[in-house]
C-alpha cells in the first residue's frame, strides 16, 4: 500500500499542525532538538508520514510500508510547505501595495 494523495494531504495536515499550531502553546518547553525538528517541513513530514500510516492502517500494518510513507510524506510536506510559503509571500506583497 503506497500513499495516495488523500493520505499525503492527511500527513501534511499533521505536519502543518505540528509546525504552526503546537509551538504556540508549548514551544518554550520543548528541548532544542525538537524545536529544530518543528522548524523543518521535511523532518516533521517524515515523522508525520509513519504516524499517518499507523493511524490509517490500524488493522493491516505491513511494517516495511511505514518507511515508504515516511519518505513520501517528508518529500510531499517539504514541497507543499515551500509552495504555500511562496504563495503566502506573494499574497502579502500584493496586499501591501494596494
Amino acid at each position: 500500500m503506497t500513499p495516495g494523495l488523500i493520505e499525503l494531504v492527511f500527513a501534511y495536515g499533521l505536519t502543518f499542525g505540528a509546525m504552526n499550531k503546537m509551538p504556540d502553546f508549548i514551544y518554550e518547553r520543548l528541548p532544542s532538538l525538537i524545536n529544530r525538528l518543528l522548524a523543518c517541513a521535511y523532518c516533521t513530514g517524515f515523522h508525520a508520514g509513519y504516524l499517518a500510516y499507523f493511524a490509517i492502517s490500524h488493522t493491516d500494518i505491513v511494517w516495511h510500508h511505514a518507511p515508504i510513507w515516511a519518505f513520501a510524506s517528508g518529500a510531499f510536506s517539504y514541497g507543499a510547505d515551500t509552495a504555500l510559503r511562496l504563495a503566502e509571500s506573494h499574497t502579502h506583497t500584493l496586499g501591501e501595495e494596494a
